[in-house]
Parts: C-alpha cells; structure tokens; sequence
C-alpha cells in the first residue's frame, strides 16, 4: 500500500505529495506555498534555477510556526548547510562565472561543463561526510549513468528525480531505482504540458486523455488525481505544479489507501 511518505535509503523520510514551483513567478509563489502549508504540505520542490526563492522564503517567514512548525519540512536547515558551505568555500555566492542562470555561446547553444559526474558526485559526497548536507540525489540520470554512479560511489544517492506519469510510465528504469534502493521523485506528473511541442494539435494532452477522464468520473476524481494516483501507488513521490488554491487542495486530498484499478494497457490506482 501506498503511505503519506517514502523512506530514504539514508532512514530519513521524504512526504510522498510535494508542491512544485518551477515556472511559476515570485508573485504568484508565495500564496501558493502559503496555501499548500495550510493543507499540510510539508515538502516542497525549489531551485535556485527557478528564480523564485526569495518569495518562496518570504513565505516560509511568513508561515513557519504559524501553520506549520520547521521541523516537519522537508528538507529541514537548508540555508543553515549552504551558508557553511559558502563559508568552507570562501565563495559570496556558489554560482560564479555567468550572470545568466543558463549561459549560452555567442549562437545560443548552452554550454555544458566538462566535468565528468562522477568526479562531481564524489564532491558531492565529501559534503555529506562534512555535515553539510544529508543527502545527495540526482536528477535525469539513466540506467547506464545510474549504474556507473553505484559502481563508483561510496554514498548512494538517495533519489533519482525524472519525469513519469501514465503516458511514460519508465516501469524499467523506475524498477532499476528501487532495486538499487534509490526513491523516485516524479515531476511532470500530470505531463508535460509546457513541453515545446504541447501547441501542436495531434498532441495528446494527458489530463484531457479519455481513459484518465473516464476513471475520474466514474470515481468522483479530478483527472489529476487520477494520475498522481497512478504513481503514488508506485511509492514514486509527486511534484504537481499549480498556482491554484482549489487543486492545491484537491490534490492533498489523495488517498493514502488505494486499491489498483486496471484499465486497457493502463493501470490506474483509486480509493479502495
């Protein structure tokens, strides 16, 4: 059965339901946070790539021990940890070099480092034997770069963040992360809406998709519950996005009992 968290191979426990916050802007961020605080989201997914975490730390100013008191969220003393690491590293900021967040050539290509990850994940790991951080995790890696990591590392990582949901539903790669006891965030789990190529008009959209609508209305179910479902019941933590109070609140109201539904080439997990 699914459960409201996903243990760690470090012991910890990370919330199952996380409020996402890429792409949406600072003025919009903060009520979104202070509304998903409220319906008892303890974990939340930023980066300073997003651009937004002055507002989403105003609102954690805002709402901490108010509403929810600061051990609960997940991950706890982040700020404390980079501010040791800024000062072991004698740095005022740790991204130097570019004052774009994703530099480009003079053609607009992004430019990519050099550096082998493997090289940069046993740096990664002399932050946890410091105290700095708790864990480490990567993002996007595959099969093939998940297996070179667990050769050559002494600290698993802890999670695998990709995107999955019912239209690519990377059973094989999921069940590579778990059998090497590593936790997989999902984001894009209501798809990929904003994906370049979304405007075109044989796209299929996945919260439109007449299977995921079918299950909805047959259970009473917004469609995006639907799919979170989908990989909740997989023990895969969710990462939705919204700016929305209603299905911010609609989607902390998921089930953590769930009966597996079966429907053509699709299975969908609902309230049992």
């Amino acid at each position: 059965m699914a459960s409201h968290y996903v243990t760690l191979n470090t012991g910890a426990e990370i919330p199952i339901l996380d409020l996402g916050t890429w792409q949406i802007p600072g003025e919009k961020v903060n009520q979104s946070i202070k509304t998903a605080l409220k319906n008892n989201y303890k974990h939340i997914d930023c980066a300073y790539v997003y651009q937004n975490e002055k507002e989403i730390g105003q609102a954690f100013a805002d709402t901490v021990d108010h509403i929810i008191q600061r051990k609960d969220l997940f991950p706890d003393r982040v700020e404390e940890g980079m501010q040791m690491a800024l000062k072991n590293l004698h740095l005022d900021t740790i991204f130097q070099g570019h004052d774009n967040i994703l530099p480009l050539d003079d053609d607009g290509v992004p430019i990519t480092g050099n550096e082998d990850y493997k090289t940069t994940w046993k740096a990664m790991e002399r932050l946890v034997d410091d105290g700095l951080v708790k864990a480490i995790s990567l993002s996007n890696f595959n099969t093939k770069q998940v297996d070179n990591i667990m050769e050559n590392c002494s600290i698993k990582p802890a999670v695998n963040q990709f995107e999955t949901h019912p239209y690519m539903t990377c059973n094989r790669w999921i069940q590579q992360c778990q059998r090497s006891d590593i936790a997989v965030t999902a984001y894009c789990p209501l798809g990929s809406r904003n994906r370049p190529d979304a405007t075109v008009s044989d796209n299929p959209i996945l919260l439109n998709d007449p299977v995921v609508q079918s299950i909805g209305k047959k259970y009473n179910k917004p469609p995006a519950q639907v799919c979170l479902r989908f990989n909740i019941q997989r023990s895969i933590v969710v990462i939705p996005k919204s700016t929305t109070p209603l299905r911010i609140t609609e989607n902390s109201q998921i089930s953590s009992y769930l009966r597996p539904v079966k429907v053509e080439n699709m299975q969908i997990f609902l309230d049992g």
